[in-house]
């Protein structure tokens, strides 16, 4: 059974000059990560590692765990302070369905060394966990193949993987095509 990290943008929040993941199309993105994980057979046996946002993780994290795959969340900060800065949406349910994926799942929070940007040391550690348990993980990245407003980000986590996004043991679901 596969191996998987899941990675992508956050949905935006109200205003984004940029729209890259609208909240209106969380649904196909789903749609698509759902006949992704069919194909790539994905369910118990199968291990998902994803931090844990609003958006690409949350929504890999519900399709893994309703086929039975094993979950672990990679957070960045201790919850208390990931849920408000990175799940949390006024008028959505992204922090009901993180309480939900949080108790299903194995937790791990990053104990950071305060060398990099948490989000990019994150990143690094993610990579580390699934290619300690395959060497030739899937990945999903739910991305527009464009860097992010910061350090750590998808196109960082696609750089730290070293997979070309033609790689077959790769998905790109691109939001903004949706």
């Amino acid at each position: 059974m596969p191996v998987v990290l899941a990675s992508g943008h956050l949905v935006d929040a109200p205003g984004r000059p940029a729209p890259r993941f609208p909240q209106r199309v969380a649904g196909e993105v789903a749609r698509l990560v759902a006949e992704t994980f069919d194909e790539w057979r994905v369910g118990p046996g199968s291990v998902l590692v994803c931090g844990g946002a609003r958006g690409a993780d949350l929504i890999a994290a519900e399709a893994a765990l309703s086929r039975g795959a094993a979950v672990t969340l990679c957070l960045a900060m201790p919850v208390a302070e990931f849920e408000p800065s990175s799940v949390a949406l006024p008028g959505t349910d992204w922090s009901a369905r993180f309480e939900r994926v949080l108790r299903g799942s194995e937790v791990r929070v990053l104990h950071s060394t305060g060398d990099a940007d948490v989000f990019s040391q994150t990143n690094q550690w993610m990579v580390d966990l699934v290619k300690g348990l395959d060497d030739r993980p899937r990945a999903l990245l739910v991305w527009d193949g464009r860097n992010g407003d910061g350090p750590g980000g998808t196109a960082d986590m696609a750089a730290r993987l070293g997979y070309d996004v033609t790689d077959p043991h790769v998905r790109v679901i691109d939001p903004t095509a949706l």
